[in-house]
């Protein structure tokens, strides 16, 4: 296969009466053409060249320049076309012939052996992931936050991606840059399951450098090898000073602390507050998003779609509403139409995931702010937030003696196991209790 250089009389000459030069090859009966941006005068042109490799007579303005720029173009192409025709009974395509020429050939090549940002690639995986629905939104931002990360530890560690030099590509992925990773995450406190949860979306896309052959499958499975042991929590060996709540008593100071507040919205805040500490300890996600169409008066029944939940699989929370908990929804009646506490604007598009996460989470930090104020009057020693009401509940009900399975069913949580976990260790002051009250056996 031999290119060849010509002049391109068809499309027109410029302004100077110069003509483009173009490179033609020729594969499967096609002609592909490729134009080289060079301009001259038909008389400087020689039609065929010759066996200098020179293309423009003397005499023509810079014509050695060009003639070196047009032989070593010409030469690059053919070295490609050569190796591919090198295999026995091999034929070049026209869309592989075009490539060549249009100078994506070698990208593709490149691509083909894993040139790729392994950073962009999993976000590119798990993106794919999250626009068919396999992921929900709030997941997506997790990873987008880990893979950060994860290019913070490359730079300051590994001295890589910090230009286009310093990419790290897939088809140099590394076990020992996974491990070093690992450590590193160590080094900065994280948790073995937080741990964990950042390297789920590596080791996905690792699973598809292995199927693309992008990396050999003996590293792959060596890194896919390194994920964490987690221990699983028994009843009692939960110490989590993060799960912050209230006592009764406190909860009586809060609210008379509340009453001499002269701010509206500040009362309000308190008054969702509360609502979640005796309603099934609702997360402020699903308080926000609460309709009065989800609530039966009548029956003092709740029926909601519960927020953390309904992106992936739709769950329904069906709570009864106590005396308490309708006191507040009279308060509250009449002042919206659609959403109950007014933290989100009635025509807001919940299905609109995205929009609704930074609007919760605007809406949180709000909250959180005057609550932490509040906290301070009644000299708790912890900075309350709206969590806490969760745990607040979730706390008065155990040291009722409430069944943990009703506890459970209440607050929404999947399983018995999530409830032992997070209320372990407020099970000692349970138990003594019921050993007291219900166990102390007299025979005589």
């Amino acid at each position: 296969m031999t290119g060849k250089y010509f002049l391109r009389k068809d499309k027109g000459s410029n302004e100077f009466g110069e003509y483009c030069i173009y490179l033609r090859y020729s594969t499967m009966g096609v002609s592909v053409k490729k134009s080289m941006n060079v301009w001259v005068k038909p008389e400087f042109w020689l039609e065929s060249g010759n066996n200098d490799n020179k293309y423009i007579k003397k005499g023509c303005p810079q014509g050695d320049i060009i003639n070196q720029r047009l032989k070593n173009i010409k030469r690059g192409y053919d070295l490609i076309i050569e190796e591919l025709l090198s295999t026995p009974n091999s034929v070049i395509t026209v869309p592989t012939l075009q490539s060549i020429l249009n100078g994506t050939y070698k990208e593709k090549q490149e691509i083909n052996k894993g040139k790729v940002s392994f950073i962009d690639y999993v976000l590119k995986v798990n993106e794919d992931l999250y626009n068919v629905g396999k992921i929900s939104y709030s997941v997506w931002c997790n990873i987008q936050c880990n893979m950060n990360r994860f290019r913070k530890y490359l730079q300051q560690v590994k001295g890589m991606e910090t230009n286009e030099y310093t990419t790290l590509y897939c088809r140099d992925l590394t076990f020992e840059i996974i491990k070093d990773y690992i450590n590193w995450r160590k080094s900065e406190g994280n948790t073995n399951e937080t741990i964990n949860k950042s390297l789920t979306p590596i080791f996905k896309s690792v699973k598809k450098l292995m199927r693309l052959e992008w990396i050999d499958r003996c590293v792959g499975e060596e890194i896919l090898e390194l994920y964490l042991p987690t221990n699983k929590v028994s009843l009692g060996d939960i110490s989590d000073n993060d799960k912050h709540y209230l006592t009764e008593e406190q909860v009586k100071q809060l609210i008379k602390t509340t009453e001499m507040c002269k701010y509206p919205r500040t009362k309000d805040f308190v008054d969702l507050f509360l609502f979640s500490i005796h309603i099934g300890g609702m997360r402020f996600s699903d308080i926000c998003t609460l309709k009065w169409s989800e609530i039966d008066m009548e029956k003092r029944i709740i029926k909601h779609l519960q927020f953390k939940n309904h992106t992936r699989k739709p769950t329904i929370l069906t709570l009864p509403i106590t005396e308490e908990g309708m006191k507040i929804l009279k308060k509250w009646e009449g002042r919206y139409d659609n959403f109950i506490f007014g933290m989100l604007c009635e025509d807001f598009d919940l299905k609109n995931e995205k929009e609704l996460k930074i609007t919760l989470n605007s809406q949180n930090r709000t909250i959180n702010q005057s609550l932490r104020c509040l906290g301070k009057k009644i000299g708790l020693p912890f900075n309350l937030h709206f969590h806490c009401s969760r745990h607040t509940y979730g706390t008065l009900l155990l040291n009722k003696g409430v069944d943990l399975n009703v506890i459970s069913h209440l607050m929404g949580h999947s399983s018995t196991w999530i409830t032992q976990k997070v209320y372990s260790k407020y099970l000692p002051e349970t138990l003594s209790g019921i050993v007291n009250e219900k166990l102390n056996f007299n025979f005589n």
